[in-house]
């Protein structure tokens, strides 16, 4: 490979030693040398790659421009990473494709201009860095559907407070109501939220032990993440206006909570109530507050959606009613 023997053994013993595929091409792109690492990285056995082109290690459809990037390497051959700004892609014996990195070194061996390429497969990298585009392309629609409802909340809450002091409460108790929902999505990874976790997480700043004055049953449900602050916020706002006027805002009320899926209807049914027992009578508002805004229109843009609101004698009843795929966690 090299003209002296001494150091053409040194050289391989230290390509050898080398953690990366190391490989020697020379003028004509033939390859010269190839350790261990390069066997390993596309599956040839270095007696199949002494002798070929180097092209033999490159995707078919990069072969036809890569002549004529060696010898615009060759007239300025330097130290330098390959492909400055492209992605860089290797090709297996077997035909699999991978993305790698080359560092090129030339250097001169009597009247021959060799280069040492550096290659390491970088698919672990890659894998990392999609992973982590992906993460922050949802964080940015999360963060600007999140920026959406806080100003909706804060337009519909301004507009129906009294005074300042009213506003900033009603304000601040929303924003702690969808910090509490978010809560609850972060314990799961932001997958989804039970509906157990949503109702405790809601009505915990209400009373002590929920479980005393709220029955709530219903079968297993993770609800996917918009579906978890749509009905978290709705807890919030039913367990405000009870306490206020309704069932828990006397010793003997209680309120009953029941979710289901209705297996019978094709598409499925995802079913949530809210009855309210055991309080002061109850009528109509006299106006729309933000609480009932929210509870009258909870996804009523979707199809096949149907919300009721019941100012019963026996108590305030409020339920939903929507296709499965609307709410459930996919």
């Amino acid at each position: 490979m090299f003209n002296n023997a001494h150091s053409d053994s040194e050289l391989r013993l230290l390509f050898e030693a080398a953690p990366n595929g190391m490989i020697v091409i020379d003028q004509a792109g033939v390859i010269a040398f190839a350790n261990k690492q390069i066997e390993q990285l596309f599956g040839y056995s270095r007696a199949e790659l002494i002798g070929r082109s180097v092209e033999v290690l490159i995707p078919e459809r990069f072969r036809a421009g890569h002549p004529a990037k060696r010898a615009a390497f060759a007239k300025n051959p330097t130290t330098r990473p390959m492909g400055a700004g492209r992605d860089l892609y290797g090709v297996r014996k077997n035909g699999v494709e991978f993305p790698i990195e080359i560092g090129l070194n030339p250097f001169r061996s009597g009247d021959r201009l060799l280069v040492v390429g550096s290659i390491i497969d970088i698919t672990e990298r890659k894998r990392n860095e999609e992973h982590i585009l992906t993460i922050m392309n949802e964080l940015s629609h999360r963060s600007k559907n999140l920026l959406m409802v806080v100003l909706a909340i804060a337009n519909q809450t301004v507009q129906r407070a009294t005074s300042f002091g009213e506003f900033q409460k009603n304000f601040e108790n929303r924003l702690l109501a969808i910090a509490r929902c978010h809560d609850v999505l972060v314990e799961k990874g932001w997958e989804g939220a039970s509906i157990e976790a949503l109702i405790s997480a809601q009505l915990k700043p209400f009373m002590d032990d929920p479980a005393l004055r709220v029955d709530a049953a219903g079968p297993p449900i993770m609800l996917n993440p918009d579906a978890a602050q749509n009905i978290g916020l709705a807890l919030h706002e039913l367990a405000t206006n009870s306490m206020k006027y309704g069932a828990l805002s006397s010793p003997e009320g209680q309120v009953v909570i029941r979710w289901d899926i209705d297996e019978l209807q094709t598409p499925k049914k995802f079913r949530f109530s809210w009855q309210e027992r055991g309080g002061p009578p109850v009528e109509p508002p006299t106006r729309e507050g933000f609480g009932h805004k929210l509870l009258s229109r909870l996804a009523s843009g979707t199809p096949d959606t149907e919300i009721r609101l019941a100012f019963a004698p026996e108590g305030f009843a409020w339920s939903i009613e929507c296709q499965e795929q609307v709410f459930m966690r996919r």
